[in-house]
């Protein structure tokens, strides 16, 4: 589970890549503790684009605390997903660069989860084999 922004890096089609940000958005229940929502937001990341990221709040009367996405330029969307379906919001990301976020996203694995599993292959059947081609279709985690 992503309960931290993570930076990373996904290929665009044209073989270079795109640095991001990715931001889960984090449910406080009851008893204190963090629980998923599902919710992803893209921003670009200033190691890769053209683009920096904001580190401090607009100069601005009032409370400037949050700027909005769509007033964001490193905002490049957000993505919903479900134990079996996805869908993406945003209009900068190829399809190529959503699939590769979403298996990203679905795959991650913190360093307390890589320190818990007892060996490398824990996770991976012993008889799959790489996919030629992107597993996953708009809407679908299968």
């Amino acid at each position: 589970m992503i309960i931290n922004p993570i930076q990373t890096h996904i290929p665009r089609a044209d073989g270079g890549d795109r640095y991001v940000i990715i931001e889960p958005a984090l449910h406080k229940g009851n008893d204190g503790m963090l629980y998923p929502t599902g919710l992803f937001k893209i921003y670009k990341d200033a190691f890769g684009d053209e683009t920096h990221l904001f580190t401090e709040p607009a100069e601005m009367k009032g409370n400037s605390d949050n700027l909005a996405d769509d007033q964001n330029p490193d905002y490049l969307g957000k993505f919903q997903l479900s134990a079996t379906e996805w869908k993406f919001e945003g209009s900068i990301l190829s399809y190529h660069e959503q699939v590769a976020l979403v298996e990203f996203i679905t795959n991650y694995k913190s360093p307390v989860d890589q320190q818990q599993k007892q060996t490398p292959f824990d996770d991976f059947p012993e008889n799959a084999n790489p996919p030629e081609e992107f597993p996953l279709n708009p809407g679908s985690l299968s």
